[in-house]
This record gives structure tokens, C-alpha cells and sequence, in this order.
């Protein structure tokens, strides 16, 4: 079975009711599967909502989601409950989290579509997302000479790119337009997660399953803090509001 990815229909969805599939344990600890989600997993440079699962009345902390496989791993204490298959469970994540979470991979889409739009040498390859310490990694030899020149004429584009009305639009796609339109398709895509594109205004469209804001509108500021070489890549930092 693979469970119904809940928030790419919805980013601003943080309640919803699910069913038990199953509760078991491995490495980390005791999780649970349902039919359908609105937790976000752990991936694509994006940290995992976390938040409550309200079950006969009780509510269960749950503390990190992971997708493995085609399965949502909702992992918390369940100890104290005993929940069978086709209980109906009731979704909270932490909206404040979800919110913060996603303005960090929105900014990171902003900010890695410009550079690659101003310089055509570089192809962006790993994304961190997290609120504390943003960056994206860049493959490629950089064209320009000069990196603080460099930030700033990104930071003039970001400035202009959030003084505009701009939408953030995703729609889903099959593996066969992916491959058609992407030609540095990442090899580590998991199986069984829904494919999705993001456009960010009049910028090129990105391959990606993240949650994201509906405008730009919402981000009060991104700011590329520094940029250099790092194992042979670039590593762009940002921060943001």
C-alpha cells in the first residue's frame, strides 16, 4: 500500500482524519502507517512536519515522519494505546513549523531558479531547507569572476522577484514528461512518491515534492548571504522572512 500524500493537494491543509493501517517499530522507534496524510516526511531537503495524532480520545505526540518505500512512517510513543487496522485518527501538525518550513524551500526555489537563470554554468544539485542555516549547492564552474558582485545582482532579482505579485503554482506530472523536460533528473527520487513541478513566477519550472507558499507575497525578505566552493560545488547560503 502507499499512502496518499495529503499536503501536496493542500500546503496550508494541517488538520485532516486518516486510517490506521498498521503500528510497528524498527530502528528509530514505534510508528505508525495510515491511508492518507497530511505530514510532510522528512526529504528533499526539508525537514518533517511533526505534530499530534488524536486516537480514542488520546493524543499522540508525533516527534519525525519519514517516507520509506511508499509509506508515511509516523513515528511517536504508542505505547499506550492500542490501535488496529481501519481506526479512524484524527491529523494535527504543527502549523507554525509546516509555515516555517515551507517559506525556507520556497525562498531556496526563488533563489537557486535566479542563479540559474543568471548563470547558465551552474546546475543546482543538493537543497537545505531547513529555517537554521539555509543553502543550495550548485554543480558546475561559476561564469562570473566576481562572487560579491555576483550576490548582489542575485539579491537585486530576489528583491524585484518579491515586490511583485508573484505566484507559486505545482502540478503534478508523470515520469515520462519528467524525463522529457529534465534532462539532470536526480537518480534518488523515492519510489512511489507523486512527481510534482513548482513554478515560481516567470521563472524556469523545478521538479519538486516539498510544501510551498502560494505567493511570493508571503516572504518578507531573502537575502544570499555568502556563496563559495565547497568539494568541488558552489554553496550558496540564504536567509529569509
Amino acid at each position: 500500500m502507499s499512502t496518499v500524500l495529503a499536503y501536496l493537494e493542500d500546503t496550508y491543509k494541517f488538520t485532516d482524519t486518516a486510517h490506521i493501517e498498521y503500528v510497528t517499530n524498527d530502528d528509530r522507534g514505534y510508528y505508525c502507517v495510515l491511508d492518507r496524510t497530511v505530514f510532510y516526511p522528512q526529504g528533499g531537503g526539508q525537514p518533517s512536519d511533526i505534530g499530534t495524532i488524536e486516537a480514542k480520545g488520546v493524543q499522540l505526540p508525533i516527534t519525525f515522519v519519514s517516507f520509506v518505500d511508499g509509506d508515511v512512517r509516523h513515528y511517536g510513543d504508542f505505547s499506550s494505546i492500542s490501535l488496529k487496522k481501519g481506526e479512524e485518527v484524527t491529523l494535527y501538525i504543527d502549523e507554525a513549523r509546516r509555515m516555517q518550513n515551507t517559506k525556507a524551500h520556497t525562498a531556496g526555489h526563488l533563489m537557486y531558479t535566479i542563479v540559474e537563470s543568471l548563470d547558465k554554468n551552474l546546475i543546482a544539485v543538493k537543497g537545505y531547507h531547513f529555517p537554521d542555516g539555509s543553502y543550495v549547492e550548485f554543480q558546475g564552474s561559476p561564469s562570473f569572476e566576481n562572487t560579491e558582485t555576483f550576490i548582489a545582482e542575485v539579491n537585486t532579482k530576489i528583491s524585484e522577484a518579491l515586490n511583485e505579485v508573484s505566484s507559486v503554482e505545482a502540478s503534478l506530472i508523470t515520469p515520462e514528461e519528467l524525463a522529457v523536460r529534465w534532462s539532470n533528473i536526480s537518480n534518488n527520487l523515492p519510489p512511489g512518491k507523486p512527481l510534482r513541478v513548482v513554478t515560481i513566477a516567470n521563472l524556469h519550472p523545478t521538479p519538486c515534492g516539498g510544501t510551498h507558499l502560494k505567493s511570493l507575497n508571503e516572504l518578507k525578505n531573502v537575502v544570499v548571504t555568502k556563496a563559495k566552493r565547497q568539494k568541488g560545488n558552489l554553496k550558496v547560503s540564504y536567509k529569509f522572512e
